[in-house]
């Protein structure tokens, strides 16, 4: 099934993501979709910018409504702020994690500023097993890291999620995919779902032609010729946010959410898929017996 794409403009964004169960576009659909529906895993990347808007004011809450609308079973934050004085000194992973109800959670920090740091923030509706994160510093450049999660998804197979900010020069940026995906090969069975996730910096498609194809990798998104665009959001030019995956998973849907919420609470716009594994449906069949 080819990647269903939500209408970005002038909307809200429950009319803009109404793949909730309850939503009266949902019941409407085929029974055959929302069987598939009810099994996929909906993820959310976003860089959060410290939860400093576009109109250079602090207010996480901004944020945090916009997730608590997107109701994501995994969420994927980058430049998420711990303790630093520009947001008022605030554990942001403890606020999000508390206010949005998810009672998992991972944190990379990556980046010092002052006593403080930011850095990478995964929250998860499932249990996180284990959790790294990963050096991809290539040094003089500053500090990057992947935060690396393994989810038990619904209690019944493990997903890898890596949730990455990587850096602004395509030489770098090459290194980082190489060094994560060299990890990633070493340790992680080639069965087990893997979703790559966050701020990839990445202004074209070199990496995707470079080294995610040569990987079997692949890029979520509405159709070849087109990537999702997240950055900036008053205006998105630019695709810098991706989600990567490997089969056995699959992709049903991809969107940005581009509104007035999203707009001024963030320099970057959320991106939204919905991923399947061909077998959990059957599983929870299984299981219902």
């Amino acid at each position: 099934m080819a990647p269903r794409q939500a209408t970005q403009q002038g909307s809200s964004i429950g009319a803009l993501w109404p793949y909730d169960h309850g939503h009266p576009i949902a019941t409407a659909l085929p029974i055959s979709l929302r069987t598939i529906m009810a099994t996929t895993l909906r993820l959310v990347t976003w860089n959060i910018h410290k939860g400093i808007g576009t109109d250079r004011t602090y207010a996480l809450e901004r944020v945090i409504e916009v997730l608590r609308l997107l109701n994501a079973d995994i969420v994927c934050l980058q430049e998420v702020d711990h303790r630093v004085r520009r947001s008022s000194f605030e554990n942001q992973k403890k606020r999000l994690r508390r206010e949005l109800g998810y009672p998992y959670s991972a944190m990379g920090l990556n980046v010092k500023v002052g006593r403080g740091a930011y850095g990478n923030v995964t929250l998860s509706k499932f249990p996180v097993e284990s959790r790294r994160n990963l050096d991809l510093t290539v040094a003089p450049k500053k500090r990057r890291r992947a935060l690396i999660t393994h989810v038990a998804v619904r209690g019944q197979q493990t997903w890898v999620v890596a949730n990455v900010h990587l850096g602004l020069m395509h030489v770098e940026r090459k290194i980082q995919v190489r060094r994560l995906l060299a990890h990633l090969s070493a340790g992680i069975d080639k069965n087990i779902p893997l979703v790559i996730a966050g701020d990839w910096n990445e202004w074209g498609t070199r990496l995707v032609r470079g080294i995610l194809n040569q990987e079997g990798l692949h890029v979520a998104r509405v159709d070849r010729q087109r990537h999702e665009r997240t950055w900036p959001s008053r205006k998105p030019l630019v695709a810098l946010d991706r989600v990567v995956y490997r089969a056995p998973v699959r992709c049903h849907h991809v969107a940005c959410i581009l509104d007035d919420a999203t707009r001024v609470a963030s320099d970057h716009v959320p991106l939204v898929v919905e991923l399947t594994v061909p077998g959990l449906r059957a599983a929870a069949k299984e299981k219902a017996r």
